[in-house]
């Protein structure tokens, strides 16, 4: 009888959480299919989308790298972030946002590559081209490089773009993935939780897309998520130095925003 081939571990797991953005999908999704590194596999989750993204991702399944999954109904992008963690097989797991795309066919492969070397490093970004909804170019920005410089900021700011990000997998599910309470800023509570665990570098080019364009994210929401950040600082201050410089400028900021808040809505 003729032995069957065991099936392959990819490299790389690429992450996609999805919900009503079936007209942004073939972007993100061909931003991958032209990347030079090739070992991978996509996991597409959907959580629960009621437009046609089904119906575009359908035609790339002829892929077999390609995985899609739909939640039964809409969870929030936590909760379906961690699920497609969960699916991922991938040594190392990169995300990429339906919205955004890569910008770079060699993304992949200059982290790959970094990691494989570094086995002290936990996670690695890029630089950002930021772009409005029709993916003209607004402005560009590179981030903090070397771990001693994104460490002592990252009690203060968030020093990684989560789509351009690529960790290693294993370490993330020892820290139990994404909260899944914390809506918006998951990846900055994954940051710091990795960040106890190894070293974070960021490669000096422009390797993701991220897609600026109106959000239904309202004035209450940005007021919580700035008071989410100001308790993260507290949370994660055993760990990070320069705790009271960045409580400050973070508290400083969420009480700005709330009296223009209660001014704008008196």
């Amino acid at each position: 009888m003729d032995q069957i081939a065991p099936k392959l571990r990819p490299k790389v797991s690429i992450n996609i959480a999805t919900y009503n953005r079936g007209h942004f999908l073939p972007m993100a999704i061909e931003s991958i299919l032209k990347q030079s590194f090739t070992n991978w596999e996509i996991i597409i989750v959907d959580d629960g989308s009621t437009d046609n993204t089904a119906q575009v991702i359908e035609k790339y399944l002829i892929d077999p790298r390609i995985h899609y999954f739909k939640n039964d109904q809409n969870l929030g992008i936590c909760a379906t972030r961690n699920r497609a963690l969960q699916e991922s097989a991938g040594e190392y797991l990169a995300v990429l946002d339906s919205d955004d795309f890569w910008a770079d066919s060699d993304k992949l492969k200059k982290q790959v590559e970094f990691l494989d070397q570094e086995a002290g490093q936990v996670a690695i970004g890029t630089g950002v081209i930021v772009s409005n909804k029709d993916g003209q170019e607004l402005r560009r920005y590179l981030n903090p490089e070397q771990d001693g410089q994104i460490r002592p900021r990252l009690l203060a700011k968030n020093p990684f773009a989560h789509s351009s990000v690529l960790y290693r997998r294993n370490i993330a599910l020892a820290v139990n993935g994404y909260h899944q309470k914390l809506n918006g800023i998951e990846d900055y509570d994954l940051w710091l939780k990795l960040g106890q665990k190894g070293k974070f570098h960021n490669l000096p080019f422009y390797g993701l897309n991220y897609r600026q364009h109106e959000t239904n994210i309202s004035s209450t929401d940005r007021l919580r998520l700035m008071n989410e950040n100001l308790s993260l600082v507290k949370k994660y201050r055993a760990f990070y130095p320069g705790f009271y410089r960045a409580w400050l400028r973070r508290f400083v900021r969420l009480q700005i925003a709330r009296l223009l808040f209660f001014w704008l809505n008196r």
